[in-house]
C-alpha cells in the first residue's frame, strides 16, 4: 500500500503538523509572555494574519534543518539555503543604507523577538523531552516491556526537562542575549503539568502507531498465508482431475472432449477467480456440482453411489474461495475404493449460516504418496476459517464405523 510505502514521510509531515498547531495554540492562547508590539497594535490584532505570520516564520526557521536530510540531493539543499539568506540580506541592506525603511525593520524585529522568539524558545525544551521520550525511551524500554526502566527515565526526564526549561528564562537567556528580556511566566508546578500533557500525548501516539503497525503485519501474515495455503491446493485439484481424463481417455470415452471442457471452467475458476477475496456463494457451489460431475466421470456407480442435495438460496452472499471445494475433493479422495460405499454432501443456507455436511465410507485401497504425506484439505480449511471468521464458524469431524463424518458451519451475512 502506498500509506505504508511512505510511512516515513507521513510521519514526518504529521510531526510538522504537530508542532505547528502547538506554537499557534501557544502563542494564541497560553503564552502570557507575548506583548503588543507596534506589529499587533497596527493591525488590530488581526489573528490571521498574526497566524500567517508565524507561519512563514516557522517555514523560515526550518529552512537550515533541510541540510540534516540525507536523502535530499545537494540542489535541492542549496535553494532553501538561498531563500533563508535573502531575508537577512535585506535586512541588513536597510540597516546599513542610509535611506533604508529602517522603520519598517524595527517594527518587525520587535515582533520577532519579543513575540515569535519567545514562544520559540519556550518549545525547544518541549521539543527535546519528546523525542527523547519517542526516540530513546519509548524504543529501547517500553517497546522491550521493560517497563520499570521505562518508568524510571520518565521520572529522570520530567524535573531535568522542567528545570531546563525554568533555567533558560531565568537564567541563560540574561547570559546569552542580554538584550532579551524573557523570564519564565509558569512555576515549577505549572511546567510539570505542561510537560506532562507532551509526553503522555507522545506516548499515546506511539502506542497507537504500534497498535497500527501490528494490525497491518498481521492482515500481511494471513494474506501470505491464505496465499501459500491457496498455492498448495490448487496443483492437488488439478493432478486429480487429470487422472479423471487420463482415465476416460484410456478408454477412448467419447465424452471426453467435453469433460476436458468442463475440466478447463473448473480450472479457471480455481486458478483466476479465487483471487478474489470472496466470491458468490451460488458461484462455489455451482463449481462443487462441476467437481462432482467430473468425478462421477471415474467412479463405477455400482460400487459408489453419490448424493449432492442443496438447500436454501445462495444467491446474494459471499463467501472466501475455495473452503468447500477442498472438503468435497476429500470425499473422493478417501471414499472410492475397489468395495462398495457410498458419499453424500449435503450443502444448506438458512439465510445466516452456512451448513456444509459430508459423509464418506473410508475406503479399503492402497494408500497414494499424497495421502501417506498427509492430506491437505481439512488443515488448510481449518487455519483458514480461523484466519478468515474467527469465532464465527465451527467445524466437527470424526470416523464412526468406518464412515467419515464432517460438519461445517460458518456465519455469513448478505
Amino acid at each position: 500500500m502506498n500509506l505504508i510505502k511512505y510511512k516515513k514521510q507521513l510521519l514526518n509531515i504529521a510531526h510538522c503538523i504537530f508542532w505547528f498547531v502547538s506554537f499557534n495554540f501557544w502563542y494564541v492562547f497560553l503564552n502570557p509572555g507575548v506583548e503588543s508590539s507596534g506589529v499587533i497594535q497596527s493591525l488590530e490584532v488581526d489573528w490571521d494574519l498574526i497566524l500567517m505570520i508565524n507561519s512563514i516564520l516557522l517555514i523560515y526557521c526550518a529552512l537550515p534543518f533541510i541540510w540534516l536530510v540525507r536523502k535530499f540531493k545537494l540542489w535541492v539543499k542549496v535553494i532553501p539555503s538561498v531563500l533563508f539568506l535573502i531575508p537577512i540580506g535585506y535586512v541588513v541592506v536597510q540597516v546599513i543604507q542610509p535611506n533604508g525603511n529602517k522603520d519598517d525593520v524595527q517594527v518587525f524585529m520587535e515582533y520577532f523577538v519579543k513575540n515569535f522568539l519567545y514562544v520559540l524558545v519556550f518549545h525547544l525544551t518541549i521539543i527535546g523531552a519528546v523525542y527523547f521520550n519517542l526516540k530513546f525511551l519509548l524504543i529501547r524500554y517500553l517497546n522491550k516491556s521493560e517497563f520499570m526502566k521505562y518508568l524510571l527515565g520518565i521520572v529522570i526526564l520530567l524535573p531535568v526537562a522542567v528545570l531546563a526549561n525554568y533555567s533558560i528564562f531565568n537564567f541563560f537567556i540574561d547570559k546569552l542575549f542580554p538584550s532579551l528580556y524573557y523570564i519564565s511566566y509558569f512555576r515549577i508546578w505549572e511546567l510539570v503539568l505542561i510537560f506532562k500533557v507532551y509526553l503522555v500525548t507522545s506516548i499515546l501516539v506511539f502506542l497507537v502507531m504500534k497498535y497500527l503497525e501490528m494490525l497491518i503485519a498481521n492482515r500481511d501474515a494471513a494474506r501470505n498465508e491464505l496465499s501459500a495455503l491457496k498455492g498448495q491446493i490448487n496443483p492437488h485439484f488439478l493432478f486429480n482431475n487429470l487422472n479423471t481424463i487420463y482415465s476416460m481417455a484410456s478408454q477412448n470415452d467419447e465424452r471426453t472432449p467435453e469433460v476436458i471442457l468442463q475440466l478447463s471452467d473448473f480450472l479457471r475458476y480455481v486458478l483466476y477467480d479465487t483471487s478474489s477475496e470472496t466470491i458468490p456463494l451460488e458461484k462455489e457451489v455451482e463449481i462443487i456440482r462441476t467437481y462432482i460431475g467430473l468425478q462421477k466421470e471415474r467412479v463405477n456407480p455400482e460400487i459408489t453411489s453419490i448424493l449432492f442435495v442443496t438447500e436454501g438460496s445462495f444467491s446474494g452472499v459471499n463467501i472466501a474461495p475455495l473452503l468447500l471445494l477442498p472438503l468435497t475433493e476429500n470425499c473422493f479422495k478417501h471414499g472410492v475404493g475397489k468395495n462398495p460405499g457410498k458419499i453424500r454432501i449435503f450443502i444448506r443456507y438458512d439465510g445466516k449460516n452456512l451448513i456444509f455436511n459430508t459423509e464418506n465410507q473410508i475406503a479399503l485401497r492402497e494408500k497414494t504418496n499424497s495421502e501417506n504425506n498427509g492430506g491437505l484439505g481439512i488443515p488448510n480449511v481449518e487455519k483458514r476459517l480461523n484466519l478468515l471468521y474467527p469465532d464465527r464458524h465451527s467445524i466437527d469431524y470424526q470416523e464412526k464405523d468406518g464412515i467419515f463424518h464432517l460438519e461445517m458451519k460458518v456465519e455469513l451475512t448478505k
